[in-house]
């Protein structure tokens, strides 16, 4: 139903039940509407958005059968490493330790094949997972393609910054 002057915002939908009276001092009563004047928001009047009649708020609409879906939620998000996670939201960390210590082990590796002090170590492991290793002796690991990859990425990229900066370093082999 399209309603162009109004009634229907006054009175209510021409389907609802009125409780009709012959007293001449009481009007007829709209129940229905009488409820959803009163609790506004959701059981408002609206025009449907499809059709172009009037609707309740939050309804299928009657003439159509259109009933928008609500809006979209923010779900918050924590920016860490992906690892297995229980029911209670606690994440196994045994899952993300063992990986850093992969890691480590391989940057190990690595620092002894090029000469590196462990300094070299402790911050590449910090630029990765974001915090100190925990101790100093990791067992040598035969690096992965994943390892060097990462190694070679941040090379390249300190060598782009010097680059940028107008630096010079001495030369070192990529």
């Amino acid at each position: 139903m399209i309603d162009h002057s109004g009634a229907v915002h006054r009175h209510g939908f021409v389907e609802d039940h009125v409780e009709w009276t012959l007293e001449p001092d009481k009007l007829a009563e709209n129940p229905i509407h009488a409820v959803r004047c009163k609790t506004g928001a959701k059981s408002r009047l609206v025009d449907c958005s499809q059709c172009g009649a009037l609707r309740v708020g939050g309804e299928a609409c009657r003439h159509c059968g259109f009933k928008p879906t609500p809006p979209a939620k923010f779900i918050p998000t924590v920016d860490a490493d992906l690892a297995l996670t229980t029911r209670n939201g606690q994440a196994e960390r045994f899952l993300v330790e063992a990986e850093r210590n992969e890691w480590h082990g391989m940057l190990t590796s690595i620092a002894s094949e090029r000469g590196y002090r462990s300094g070299w170590i402790a911050h590449k492991f910090r630029e990765k997972f974001g915090i100190w290793p925990r101790h100093n002796n990791a067992v040598p690991l035969s690096p992965s393609k994943e390892v060097r990859a990462w190694v070679r990425s941040r090379q390249i990229a300190y060598a782009k910054a010097l680059e940028k900066s107008g630096a010079r370093h001495h030369d070192r082999k990529i």
